[in-house]
């Protein structure tokens, strides 16, 4: 665990997100619904938020992160550059496998990431 304060690189802290994604699915708390996981990152002028989960939600859902990218201010929505940038550092192989969720006209971008990898 980083000392508070000290820097992170990016791709620590999108790992970081995705351990508290996982533990989340992995050992629900009873006491209140699986969260999402949110940070930013000044390093690409995003926003990112993360969950892991079935989809559909029920026992036989594909098992998958739902990932939500936007710019902190959402004056625009993120860039192609960017996302795949992201994509790639917080998902490495899989991020191939991303398939965003149309939104017209959004300032996000919403993917589904295959999750167990």
């Amino acid at each position: 665990m980083a000392m508070s304060g000290a820097p992170r690189d990016m791709a620590g802290q999108l790992h970081e997100l995705r351990v508290r994604a996982d533990e989340d699915f992995i050992n629900p708390m009873t006491d209140r619904p699986a969260g999402r996981h949110q940070l930013d990152l000044p390093e690409l002028g995003l926003r990112v938020s993360l969950t892991r989960s079935r989809y559909p939600n029920r026992p036989d859902g594909v098992d998958q992160y739902a990932l939500t990218v936007s710019r902190p201010s959402l004056d625009k929505p993120p860039a192609e550059t960017e996302v795949r940038i992201l994509l790639s550092t917080a998902f490495g192989d899989a991020a191939a496998e991303a398939v965003e969720r149309p939104a017209s006209g959004a300032l996000v971008r919403m993917f589904r990431v295959p999750a167990g990898r």
